[in-house]
């Protein structure tokens, strides 16, 4: 009978506080979003070369379209909204794609408010927020971090596949000879590996731009071999934080900014690769994409909440098109969202079954994420 009651206590001391933990009612207070810019002229374009295309620009607008639709839901702001100065802050690195898909996505997201986008370079510059120079003390930890022999033998069959479908032919002892450029935070292909990624990088965006067809495994190996360069970043989590770590300080800044309702800050690949390995996100899978890791126009969605017991929470997602959405040109709406991946934090404790964190706590991560041998990078 004692070991009956004391099963009992158990049972009803556990449920009242699986309860009480869900019980929790959270309301959006902000959200700060790091997005990869969309849909762009190929690397072989010639003077187009890396623009933002008209289905980029289309396929964003949509984005903010959605982003629009989502925000109104959530009580975040009003239809046809116009924020008041210093509410919404939309930021990109000082080039065409990046500024365009910025300004794509609050004429979706805001359309009648005519939301200024910032930048700090004369076009075509790179911003030391989006791609941070080279620090010469890190150089050869960054080398020796890099393991380039075990990203060849990963990437066999993809590089077998791009060969087979664009005529180029790797030669493996040019993988050897990356260059790590020291204006930014980018390491630079060589001979034969270059040929083959701007060959990778030609064919998909044809066929995002449903120029070419293959099928879904084909294009896989294509898109891997096509951000080469940038999904060896998810295996150097020493670079990961001298490379994200400006960007990490204006996230931080946004997430502290007083009145601060939304933030956009647009960059590229890099920046979403290097702020998910700084940050210690776990590993996740992606449904409805052929692209690995960080897909074309995704967004890295940090959402704060104020919680009912007057706490402040945040929210960590990762959202992008799905391929058929992008092909098709499909609508992106409440019935037919984008993709969205909850992003967890290696070693940081969840308050609830949805994922989410204590603020303070995502708070001191991003900032434990820019300190490197005890001193602050950015």
């Amino acid at each position: 009978m004692k070991k009956f009651l004391s099963l009992l206590i158990v049972f009803v001391v556990t449920a009242t506080v699986f309860t009480v933990a869900h019980a929790m009612e959270y309301q959006l207070e902000q959200v700060v979003v790091i997005s990869r810019h969309n849909l762009r002229y190929s690397l072989k374009a010639g003077d187009d070369r890396g623009l933002l295309t008209l289905r980029g620009g289309e396929m964003e607008t949509l984005m903010g379209q959605y982003f629009e639709a989502r925000l109104r839901e959530q009580g975040l702001f009003p239809k046809n909204a116009q924020p008041a100065v210093g509410e919404v802050r939309f930021y990109a690195n000082s080039y065409q794609r990046t500024i365009a898909t910025a300004k794509y996505f609050s004429a979706g997201a805001f359309p009648i408010a005519n939301i200024p986008i910032e930048y700090h370079r004369a076009i075509g510059q790179k911003d030391r927020v989006f791609l941070t120079p080279t620090d010469p003390a890190f150089e050869k930890r960054l080398a020796d971090e890099t393991n380039w022999k075990k990203l060849l033998n990963d990437l066999r069959k993809e590089i077998a596949t791009v060969e087979r479908l664009s005529g180029e032919k790797l030669n493996p002892d040019d993988f050897y000879k990356m260059k790590l450029r020291t204006e930014a935070a980018e390491w630079e292909a060589q001979e034969s590996v270059k040929k083959l990624n701007l060959a990778a990088d030609g064919i998909l965006m044809d066929y995002y731009d449903g120029k070419v067809s293959y099928s879904e495994d084909e294009m896989r190996d294509v898109a891997k071999v096509s951000s080469i360069l940038i999904n060896s970043d998810f295996d150097r989590p020493f670079g990961a934080k001298v490379f994200a770590s400006p960007m990490l300080a204006v996230v931080s800044d946004e997430l502290n900014t007083p009145g601060r309702k939304f933030s956009f800050l647009c960059g590229h690949d890099s920046n979403l690769s290097n702020v998910l390995t700084a940050l210690g996100v776990e590993e996740y899978t992606l449904p409805g994409t052929i692209e690995w890791r960080v897909p074309i126009a995704s967004k890295i969605v940090i959402k704060k909440f104020r919680g009912s017991d007057g706490n402040e929470y945040a929210r960590l997602s990762l959202v992008y098109p799905a391929t058929a959405q992008i092909i098709n040109r499909e609508m992106i709406n409440l019935d037919n969202p984008p993709m969205k991946v909850p992003l967890k934090l290696r070693g940081l404790q969840t308050v609830d079954a949805d994922a989410i964190y204590k603020l303070s706590d995502v708070l001191q991560r991003i900032n434990d994420a820019q300190i490197i041998d005890g001193r602050r990078v950015a």
